[in-house]
């Protein structure tokens, strides 16, 4: 039976999610292309039997959405679909974890923190893969505390309970890829934490290690079983069982030396940190995120962090942002982004609940839902107000993400010119095209942005007829970037004194993308 308050937490997080789903549109991180690869597969069933049509994402959110969209068509929508439930659902494990660290009157108040946090209201209401995962990753950290506690207890089977939070940590592991770095650091906090810490060396000290040393092994094995079977396949259909570790170092690779290069070594770090921050600030809101904080920096000295549970949770939970924090300040390989901070935040909730005294817990609760509303809006203004195009850094830490208006307004201009069954190639513009293309119903199989190389060639005319697209799109990038731009039969904009040479072509401009047609 509900609680009050949890079925007003509940009822408020539907609310939030379900009302925000209709305006939202898959555009910042991996949510666009997950929502292509997923209706790729629809569209090809045999590709889902190739390891490479996953990119570097792990297969089992593509895959699960995969039935949402063949019911509905609609891929901008029903992609979408899977992380609504999932960012919903989550709210039963949290509470249940949170109980364990905190209590039943906090844990109430740390779900209700993430009933209204901004960051996961986002990844409920797109495509990207943090809400399975996070469902996932704390109902695992759920089941793996409850085998410490019959562990500890003497109670139960804990060898049955380790394999299950095994199981859904190997599910975790093959959604997305921070499970590899976080099982291994919370099972080495379980073993110092729970195992060593005030443990007797006497016979039964020495056999309750021995069983802690048994149960780890079992949720180690399981947890390996999904990410062993996924190398495995990529070993043996191409040859490379780390393919996507190769596309993801290259991808932060060239971001970070761009940012570096954009800022400069000092400012470059400095930005990292604020990224960082702002966007602990949208995973947890601004008070659990100054809460946290607090009892972080007292230690050992806080109470809050003298129990093995709330330090195998901590540890679990910054101990890949800490790693990629290294690759970031130290080796300037790694360009953070917001969602990363969305799943540490979260498991961060109760130590933040409970850090909060007794007396204060409801104006906590009125501050985490002011703060909410007023970071999204803020972040909202921010990323939009005077500007040509949505500033992404700023709009990818707020709750609702939308495609631009240019690039809306050319989708429907698609949409109404195009002709049935008729390719288009849109110019890459940070998985800007796979919003378009979805926006104007431009299917995976018609769209050939991602299935021919990116200037298949010399010219507009001989991509055009190698492509079979009777429609290119070009953005015009102020600095004359671009690939369409070095195409010399590439027609200038209508307005411009440029020479152009004589074409049987059509062109039209909408914001900064010009539609060049046969």
């Amino acid at each position: 039976m509900l609680s009050r308050n949890v079925a007003v937490t509940i009822g408020l997080a539907i609310v939030v999610r379900v009302g925000v789903f209709p305006f939202a549109e898959n555009k910042h991180g991996d949510a666009p292309m997950r929502a292509l690869i997923a209706e790729r597969m629809v569209l090809e069933p045999a590709s889902a039997a190739v390891p490479r049509t996953y990119c570097q994402f792990g297969p089992l959110h593509t895959t699960l959405m995969r039935p949402f969209i063949a019911l509905d068509p609609v891929a901008p929508r029903s992609s979408r679909f899977l992380s609504l439930l999932c960012g919903i659902a989550v709210l039963f494990p949290f509470l249940a974890l949170a109980r364990r660290l905190v209590g039943p009157a906090r844990a109430e108040a740390a779900a209700f923190v993430l009933a209204v946090s901004p960051l996961h209201v986002q990844a409920s209401t797109t495509a990207a893969s943090e809400a399975l995962y996070l469902l996932l990753w704390v109902a695992a950290i759920e089941r793996f505390l409850a085998a410490l506690a019959a562990l500890a207890a003497r109670d139960g089977r804990p060898a049955r309970t380790f394999a299950v939070a095994g199981l859904l940590a190997s599910l975790a592991a093959v959604t997305r890829y921070d499970a590899w770095l976080a099982l291994p650091i919370m099972a080495l906090g379980a073993w110092i934490f729970a195992g060593r810490a005030d443990q007797p060396e006497d016979r039964a000290g020495r056999s309750k290690r021995a069983k802690l040393v048994a149960g780890l092994a079992i949720f180690s094995a399981c947890a390996a079983l999904l990410p062993a079977a996924w190398l495995a396949w990529g070993a043996r259909a191409g040859g490379d069982p780390l393919f996507f570790a190769h596309y993801i170092m290259t991808d932060h690779a060239g971001l970070a030396a761009e940012a570096a290069g954009r800022f400069g070594p000092v400012a470059g770090r400095a930005r990292q940190l604020g990224i960082w921050a702002l966007a602990f600030v949208a995973a947890m809101t601004l008070p659990a995120a100054i809460a946290a904080a607090w009892a972080l920096a007292r230690g050992r000295r806080s109470e809050l962090l003298r129990a093995p549970a709330m330090r195998v949770v901590v540890v679990a939970a910054l101990g890949p942002p800490a790693l990629y924090l290294v690759r970031g300040l130290a080796l300037q390989s790694f360009e953070p982004l917001a969602r990363f901070a969305l799943v540490p935040g979260t498991l961060l909730l109760p130590l933040a609940v409970a850090a909060v005294p007794a007396a204060r817990a409801r104006a906590f609760r009125a501050a985490t839902a002011i703060t909410a509303v007023a970071f999204s809006i803020g972040i909202w203004l921010v990323a939009t107000v005077g500007r040509d195009r949505i500033w992404a850094g700023a709009e990818s830490m707020g709750a609702l993400t939308r495609l631009d208006r240019e690039d809306r307004d050319v989708a429907r201009y698609l949409r109404a010119h195009r002709r049935p069954h008729e390719p288009v190639m849109i110019e890459p513009l940070a998985f800007a095209e796979i919003g378009i293309a979805h926006a104007a119903g431009v299917p995976w199989t018609e769209s050939i942005t991602l299935i021919v190389t990116r200037e298949p060639g010399a010219t507009l005319a001989e991509t055009m007829l190698t492509t079979g697209a009777r429609t290119v799109l070009g953005y015009d990038r102020g600095d004359g970037r671009g690939w369409p731009r070095r195409l010399p039969d590439w027609p200038a904009p209508v307005n411009s004194h440029e020479p152009s040479p004589p074409s049987p072509l059509s062109q039209v401009t909408i914001g900064r993308w010009r539609v060049v047609a046969r």
